[in-house]
């Protein structure tokens, strides 16, 4: 199992972001640069974090993206949703009718934990406190 690109390069980006929360709006051009990533991947990736009410846009010369909420009320789910939507290791912990081996199965319950763990670890991360352990350069 491997996290997609979007997802570890949006976690970037947006802790780009909560270090700059309350300075104003941040460019994506610099983002680009500091995390090394083409602003055009950057641009498909803020769209979702858009959508999900995470990131909100300034036109204008002194125009960029900002938080909208704190950042230690967003949670590394909370990005993850955006990005690439609900953790479903497998098909039939989303639509267990979908599965006829269902009350069956000897390892859909040990699934269901890992998954449970999984957002569990992912509910658990703040925004802040992966933007406090951000080496600073």
């Amino acid at each position: 199992m491997k996290l997609s690109t979007r997802i570890r390069y949006g976690t970037r980006l947006m802790v780009d972001l909560a270090l700059n929360y309350n300075k104003g709006p941040l460019i994506l051009n610099v983002v680009s640069k500091q995390e090394k990533v083409s602003k055009k991947y950057l641009e498909q990736i803020i769209r979702r974090l858009m959508s999900a009410h995470l990131v909100k846009s300034v036109r204008g010369p002194k125009g960029g993206y900002y938080l909208t909420k704190l950042p230690e009320k967003i949670k590394v789910l909370d990005i993850i949703n955006a990005i690439e939507g609900p953790i479903n290791l497998i098909n039939c912990l989303k639509n267990p009718k979908q599965c006829s081996l269902v009350k069956t199965c000897a390892t859909r319950a040990y699934w269901l934990q890992v998954q449970n763990n999984l957002k569990k670890s992912f509910t658990n991360k703040t925004l802040k406190s992966l933007a406090e352990k951000k080496p600073r350069v």
